[in-house]
């Protein structure tokens, strides 16, 4: 083999967010590391990252890995842009751009993208597409030879949107070792998902309301769980201390930034798993507002805990006939609650059925399909010109 080549792996909310689309690209780059120990990988943000604090939140092992920014540090202005909703539009192309000419050093991009469109000047190109936006230009495409997305409600889109046929690689999801204990479990229902707001909101105000409505129906010795990483700037400031202010009074206890250890702690003791991300959104107009695909409730399933899930996105393919429920108003949310509050066996059961079904997205699963898959890509870069 020749020079090694430099497989790029970007996303512009590298380095600030920690979500589900981040652990996607950091266990990508872990395989992509791990399957060519020849090559060298980068994962590239816009501003730069803390290791330590993606290792430790998102549970990854970036040894091995370059951590790449496009800018070297956040300034004020950047803290300005993401404040000020009018900038936004300009601070994307920014970002876009600055991505657009770092594809230059690499012979494989991979590009996570979501709103913000990279055009690749790698020799080799492809899009792990969050959720297709709506393309201004068909060149914008231009440089990739495939797009990856992580459902098929997300694939459907990519389809109607870019007429280009996807591939479908479902997120790593950790499954753990041990079977759920039953006897560690409380009456606590939880939902995971970061506190902001627009976009795929996870709507925790909207489970807040929904949980008062249950406790002064009657319901007793429950809690409601909220945890996640909270935005606090742009539109997103003040969301955080709003579902807090009307949480009060309530047994409802908010959990900002957790570790990933004290994140697995919760998921033990948890039986019921909330998911609202899409209500009251007009999905036809506004389809990224659902679920993508729905990390957290797999992962609650993964632990034992029954999903009561939004009827929309990809929670339909996560979430199946048997491991749980999936509503659609409401009332219907607290009813299926209630019911399965009153019934520490059937939880038991479905809990059970849950953990079996989210094993076909195991991290291993994950890292095999993303490997198999762009194999082909980095072999041909190999090949003498």
């Amino acid at each position: 083999m020749g020079q090694p080549l430099r497989l790029g792996l970007y996303s512009p909310y590298f380095g600030s967010t920690l979500g589900g689309g981040e652990k996607y690209l950091c266990v990508a780059a872990e395989a992509l590391r791990d399957a060519f120990p020849g090559h060298r990988v980068a994962l590239i943000g816009s501003v730069p990252a803390d290791r330590h604090r993606y290792e430790g939140t998102l549970n990854v092992h970036l040894g091995g890995i370059e951590l790449m920014a496009t800018n070297a540090r956040v300034t004020p202005v950047h803290r300005l842009a993401n404040r000020l909703g009018f900038l936004r539009p300009l601070r994307n192309r920014v970002l876009g751009r600055q991505a657009g000419r770092f594809t230059n050093g690499y012979d494989l991009f991979v590009a996570m993208v979501y709103r913000i469109p990279i055009r690749s000047r790698a020799r080799s190109g492809v899009i792990l597409c969050q959720f297709p936006h709506e393309l201004d230009d068909r060149a914008e495409l231009d440089g990739y030879q495939l797009v990856i997305c992580q459902s098929e409600y997300v694939a459907g889109w990519v389809r109607r949107r870019w007429g280009v046929e996807p591939v479908v690689i479902e997120p790593p999801i950790e499954i753990p070792a041990q079977e759920p204990s039953w006897q560690r479990k409380q009456r606590l229902i939880l939902s995971v998902g970061r506190f902001f707001v627009g976009g795929h909101s996870k709507r925790q105000d909207f489970m807040v309301e929904a949980f008062k409505r249950l406790h002064d129906s009657g319901l007793r010795g429950w809690e409601l769980h909220l945890a996640g990483a909270v935005h606090k700037d742009g539109p997103h400031a003040g969301y955080y201390r709003k579902v807090a202010e009307a949480a009060k009074g309530y047994p409802i206890v908010l959990h900002p930034d957790l570790s990933r250890a004290a994140l697995d702690h919760l998921y033990e003791r948890a039986s019921i798993y909330w998911h609202a991300a899409g209500y009251g959104a007009d999905l036809e107009r506004e389809p990224e507002a659902a679920e993508h695909f729905g990390m957290t409730t797999a992962e609650a399933m993964a632990h034992g805990a029954v999903p009561l899930a939004f009827a929309a996105g990809g929670q339909p393919e996560v979430v199946g006939e048997g491991t749980g429920h999936l509503w659609q108003t409401p009332d219907e949310l607290i009813a299926l609650t209630a019911e399965l509050a009153a019934d520490p066996a059937r939880r038991q059961a479905l809990g059970g059925r849950a953990r079996q079904a989210v094993e076909r997205f195991s991290v291993g699963s994950f890292k095999t399909r993303m490997v198999s898959t762009l194999t082909p890509l980095v072999r041909e870069l190999e090949s003498p010109q």
